[in-house]
């Protein structure tokens, strides 16, 4: 197989698991997909979010395989390698694949329509629709997939402490303090983290992308433009999270 257009071919996966990741979400939640079949609408967002991170992953190394050099170290860009180690934890089931909150209170509450209090923290960007829904995961599940050996994850000292910074993790243990809550009861929204990897990589490749469909011309174009989301400065909400049985 020629390598001449795999970057081309991994953008258009990224940008259709994009809208599947999507078209998830809104069912789930607007379409009321949840109150209808719950495992179902939480089953399609948890494929639509692997999906998008294999996506990334495939996009990595499709450019290392058609260009002669990458334009950028992923593993040393922090809004890249993020991505790369939760797609990596979930591909071998490492820290528990890092749980979204649909899946974590699935397991953890007392059970399913058991009110649960939950810190969520959110990434802001003055760019209006760069952020167009909302999708929590596990920083407890994160922090344990940082701090197990590098020689399980394959993630260097150099790698995590820039993950840290990057989010300003240091300040989630602060939030689990003043709610009075346990640490795992904080989750942060991936969806702003996706638009800042995409936002850091398509701006070097954009020439190879091509446009074979209406969302790959959306994005290659809203990714070269869109401004990133803070992730220094957060946006904090605390409060009751259930599901239906």
């Amino acid at each position: 197989m020629s390598h001449s257009k795999v970057i081309e071919h991994s953008f258009e996966e990224l940008s259709q698991s994009l809208r599947v990741l999507l078209e998830a979400d809104y069912n789930a939640n607007r379409g009321g997909l949840l109150f209808v079949d719950r495992a179902e609408a939480v089953g399609n967002i948890e494929t639509g979010l692997t999906g998008v991170l294999n996506s990334f992953h495939s996009l990595y190394d499709a450019i290392g395989k058609q260009l002669e050099k990458s334009p950028i170290d992923w593993y040393k860009s922090a809004p890249l390698a993020l991505i790369l180690a939760i797609r990596n934890a979930r591909h071998h089931n490492a820290a528990n694949r890092i749980r979204t909150l649909y899946t974590y209170h699935t397991q953890e509450a007392r059970s399913l329509e058991h009110m649960e209090r939950y810190i969520l923290v959110d990434f802001t960007c003055s760019d209006e629709g760069a952020d167009t829904f909302d999708l929590y995961v596990s920083w407890i599940d994160l922090k344990k997939l940082l701090s197990l050996p590098e020689k399980e994850t394959r993630i260097k000292k150099e790698t995590r402490n820039i993950i840290n910074e990057y989010l300003n993790t240091e300040k989630f243990i602060e939030y689990a303090e003043y709610y009075e809550l346990d640490e795992s009861r904080v989750f942060f929204n991936i969806i702003p983290l996706f638009v800042n990897a995409a936002a850091t990589i398509v701006p070097l490749i954009k020439d190879y992308c091509g446009s074979e469909s209406t969302e790959a011309s959306f994005f290659v174009i809203h990714f070269t433009t869109v401004i990133q989301a803070n992730t220094k400065d957060h946006e904090v909400n605390c409060g009751p999270f259930v599901l239906p049985k």
